[in-house]
């Protein structure tokens, strides 16, 4: 990980806010569309280090051009084309000379196969095709990430602009809250978050802030504690305000994650308890802020039917266990099987595959986490512990809420293509350097 300093997240919060102010009007649509050109001619160049400067904050963008900027021009999948795209170039790029470090490139690529194959069964094929076209991002980063390793610089320097850009969009979100009064009701709100989707921006805020409570736990990084400190109450803040609880369950997963690798440094625990007055603070604000519905809305009971969800998609893989129901058709089938009283998405992406993919499905999505496990828990600590942190966030937001966001393969991405480069034995060492690409500066 690599410094942040204050004027860093001044200057990315102002930006923010200048965009969240909406001045360029429609036109802003051009200059996010300039800014993903820029990342296709970063990766014919293999730039890498420029490609993921620019690229984070066209990701976190991607929430406000879809819902908040007034832009009706911008493709809705625009950021999942362009990801395609960079990764797929960058996969060309390498001609003959792909050399897999991961063996987990494989299932997801069979995977995409299969729920390209599974269309002509499709209810909806517009619908189907968004599916499919998530699955291929997934699945173009997945290879290029297996192929590929990071160097501990140029990971550092993605985790930066990956906090940083949490800020940047959190200095868009305060615009609501500096130009006019947020009136709070008992569901997630889209006024807190300056016209963009609530459960969205708060798994955006989720990664943001679990990248940011990584540098406050760092020894390396104490000097500036108290300004990541800072940045961290106002993101947590924010996600709290947008009364989606989605966000806090994933920072509540990392920072449990992290107490259990960190279970034997009693140093680290005393920081954490310094959390605690930080929370309160929060808490107290966010419930002067809302008149107390904050909490109503966070001690409701229930799932918003995600179990019920979960049981039917069970219910449609046990009656269609070999072919499954087909892509995209989970909605329809549960609502004309009586199994559900509306028609939903699966919300929880598991799920999906095993009910719209049956066997097929099992064993390739979910066989793509399996080996990613078994391969992350090969690795050396610092390696190690950073991919969990990835692959747990990435995994808490399918399961969630099935969400669909760009920073969601991104994430996963980090964490893939940063594989320890000596493998350990009881026996004896093993290098395989040979085996693995040279590290990406």
């Amino acid at each position: 990980m690599k410094q942040i300093t204050a004027t860093e997240y001044l200057i990315t919060a102002g930006i923010g806010f200048l965009v969240g102010l909406r001045l360029l009007g429609a036109s802003l649509g051009l200059f996010y569309m300039a800014a993903g050109g820029a990342c296709i001619y970063f990766a014919f160049r293999n730039d890498h280090f420029r490609l993921f400067t620019v690229l984070p904050y066209v990701v976190f963008t991607e929430v406000f051009i879809r819902n908040g900027a007034g832009v009706t021009y911008v493709p809705y999948l625009f950021v999942e084309y362009l990801l395609i795209g960079v990764f797929v170039i960058m996969l060309l790029s390498k001609g003959g000379s792909l050399k897999l470090h991961s063996r987990c490139a494989l299932p997801i690529f069979l995977y995409a196969i299969v729920e390209i194959l599974d269309m002509i069964r499709a209810h909806d094929i517009t619908y189907a095709r968004s599916m499919v076209t998530n699955t291929i991002v997934l699945t173009a980063m997945a290879m290029w990430a297996s192929a590929n390793t990071l160097s501990p610089r140029l990971t550092a320097h993605i985790i930066k602009h990956l906090a940083l850009a949490a800020v940047y969009l959190s200095g868009n979100i305060l615009v609501a809250h500096f130009t006019h009064e947020i009136t709070y009701m008992l569901v997630s709100s889209s006024e807190s978050t300056n016209r963009m989707a609530p459960v969205q921006i708060s798994g955006y805020l989720g990664i943001g802030s679990s990248m940011i409570f990584l540098y406050i736990m760092n020894e390396k990084y104490k000097q500036a504690f108290i300004v990541h400190l800072f940045a961290f109450t106002v993101i947590v803040t924010l996600m709290v305000l947008t009364f989606s609880r989605g966000g806090i369950y994933f920072l509540a997963g990392v920072i449990a994650l992290y107490a259990l690798f960190n279970r034997k440094e009693v140093g680290r625990f005393a920081i954490l308890l310094f959390l605690v007055p930080i929370g309160y603070i929060i808490y107290y604000y966010a419930m002067n802020a809302t008149d107390g519905k904050l909490e109503q809305r966070y001690v409701e009971k229930g799932d918003s039917g995600r179990t019920e969800l979960v049981e039917a998609g069970f219910t449609l893989f046990l009656d269609e266990p070999l072919a499954g129901v087909g892509t995209g058709n989970y909605g329809s089938e549960i609502l004309n099987r009586n199994l559900y009283g509306v028609e939903s998405g699966a919300h929880n992406e598991f799920v999906r595959a095993a009910a719209e993919h049956g066997i097929l499905g099992i064993i390739f999505y979910w066989g793509f986490y399996a080996i990613l496990i078994f391969e992350f828990m090969q690795r050396k600590k610092q390696q190690r512990d950073m991919a969990f942190y990835l692959l747990l966030l990435f995994s808490l937001i399918i399961v969630h809420n099935g969400l669909k966001i760009a920073a969601q393969p991104y994430i996963l991405t980090i964490a893939i293509a940063t594989p320890t480069l000596i493998r350990r034995t009881k026996k004896k060492q093993i290098e395989f350097k040979q085996y693995i690409p040279a590290p990406t500066a």
